[in-house]
């Protein structure tokens, strides 16, 4: 794990301990007939966001379409309630993350492979359509803050592990500088790119969100989860800007 990532997640945990540990003794004086619990939670919903980079890059001119992939969350959570606001939580999901664009690029590094098979490795001036759908082993750690019978917030950060990767897409009405700017200018009618080989097998980041209480054991959620770690190396040419997974997850949790 990067090593700024591995600090800042183990920085948060300790703020969270800290935190914990202060609350700890007001709660327990506050509410002596509390008792600690175990609390275990199925969770499920969606995903909508995108794996996009953080700011606008010069080479995308102009946004035409978005739409989201399906994209499902499903998971089980294990929280333990020290006091009767504060507790951690833990949790395993399998989770998908996807969408698609449409776009208008110029001067776009990247690689593309045309019908009759020849590969070229430039800059693609153009329409440009990718399709994302990445899944994931995730595991959420968060501090969990219980301010009343309704509602229920948690912060942390998360680790997941890649098991199945899509990350493809077309370029058409344009050209190819092949090798670079200044390189042999070739025209693109339709090429198609693919680069779910090159996903990274780990991301970390960032979580948080809320849930609100609808029922006895059923609760309605959201929860952003911001990756920290771009999906592709750095020495990857297919793109010329890091890409982050950036989705927010809406569903529900049912207490077990």
């Amino acid at each position: 794990m990067n090593i700024k990532i591995s600090g800042l997640l183990l920085g948060m945990l300790m703020t969270a301990t800290t935190l914990f540990a202060q609350d700890n003794g007001n709660e327990q004086t506050k509410n002596i007939g509390f008792k600690p619990t175990l609390e275990h939670r199925i969770l499920a919903g969606f995903n909508f966001g995108a794996t996009a980079p953080v700011g606008f890059p010069n080479t995308i001119r102009k946004i035409e379409g978005y739409w989201p992939e399906f994209s499902p969350s499903l998971g089980y959570e294990l929280s333990y309630r020290a006091t009767s606001r504060w507790g951690a939580a833990i949790a395993i999901k399998l989770d998908y993350k996807g969408m698609g664009t449409k776009d208008k690029v110029q001067y776009f590094p990247t690689i593309i492979t045309t019908k009759d098979g020849g590969r070229f490795e430039g800059d693609f001036s153009g329409d440009n359509k990718t399709i994302v759908r990445n899944a994931y082993v995730f595991f959420p750690i968060s501090a969990v803050f219980t301010p009343n019978d309704k509602w229920r917030f948690n912060l942390g950060g998360y680790v997941a592990w890649l098991f199945s990767s899509n990350f493809h897409g077309t370029v058409s009405d344009g050209y190819i500088r092949n090798g670079g700017p200044t390189g042999e200018k070739v025209i693109i009618s339709e090429a198609t790119f693919d680069f779910g080989t090159e996903v990274r097998s780990f991301d970390a980041g960032l979580q948080g969100g809320a849930a609100y209480k609808v029922g006895k054991k059923l609760s309605i959620n959201g929860n952003l989860n911001w990756g920290l770690r771009p999906i592709f190396p750095s020495d990857f040419k297919g793109m010329s800007f890091p890409l982050y997974n950036i989705y927010l997850t809406l569903g529900v949790a049912y207490k077990i």
